[in-house]
This record gives C-alpha cells, structure tokens and sequence, in this order.
C-alpha cells in the first residue's frame, strides 16, 4: 500500500511540475549572466538611437527570442525527463547521459546571450553600449 502512496504522491508533483513548466516557468534555468537586449529596447530614446538601430531592436525581438525560448522548453523538458529517470531508478549512465545533454543545452544558452550582447556591441557606438551597459545594471557605475 505505501508504494501506491508514494507512486501517487510522485505523480502528483511530476503533474504540478509539467504545469509550471506549461506556463513558461524558467525559474529551474540558470539565471541569464548579461541581460542587455530589455535595456537597449526599452531605452532606445535615452540611448538617441537613430533608425537604424531601431530597426536592429526590432528585428532582433522579432527573432532571437524565438529561437532563445524554444531552447528553454527543451532545457525545461530534458530536466523534467532527468527528474523522472531519477524517480524511476533509470541507470546512472542514461542519467549522466541525460545531464549531459542539459549540461550542453545550458553552454549554448549561455552562448547565446553572450552572443546578445556582442549584438549590441556592433549595432550600438561606443558611447551608447557603454550607456546601455549601465541602464542594464552591467557596470560598476553607479
């Protein structure tokens, strides 16, 4: 009787776990290193970027979160089908195997929001990436 207990009680929070990640909680992800693209877009008049820069903030959301977000939802699948692997006693090796390729598709959003900001670098002079790196709360500067 208490295996059906615990197998329901697990079911149950697999459930609850399936529905966060439903709604788009990233909350199990590692937190970004550099967000600057949220500065540069909702300071593009502070920043006095002209149009085309503003076009680059346009295409750039159009795109990039896109492709960032369906990467998260495989990252957020892979740790709810390691959690399972977990509880239902898969072997150590398929579970490395698993946390591995998480471990892979955490580098390549990390890359990608490193690559982010290597964006603004070029789109941005100088003296507005040194701005947005401050609005964004990058900098040491006060």
């Amino acid at each position: 009787m208490r295996p059906m207990i615990l197998i329901s009680a697990l079911a149950l929070a697999f459930a609850s776990q399936a529905t966060v990640a439903a709604e788009r909680d990233t909350s199990e992800l590692s937190s970004p290193i550099a967000m600057l693209t949220p500065a540069v877009a909702k300071n593009a008049d502070t920043l006095d970027l002209n149009a085309s820069q503003r076009e680059a903030v346009q295409e750039w959301l159009a795109t990039s979160p896109k492709v960032r977000e369906a990467l998260e939802d495989r990252m957020m699948a892979a740790r709810a089908e390691l959690r399972e692997m977990i509880v239902q006693g898969e072997t150590r090796d398929q579970r490395e195997e698993k946390a591995i390729a998480i471990g892979e598709m955490e580098a390549k959003l990390l890359m990608m929001r490193s690559n982010c900001v290597d964006h603004w670098r070029n789109v941005l002079n100088e003296e507005q990436f040194a701005q947005a790196l401050e609005i964004a709360g990058l900098t040491d500067t006060p």
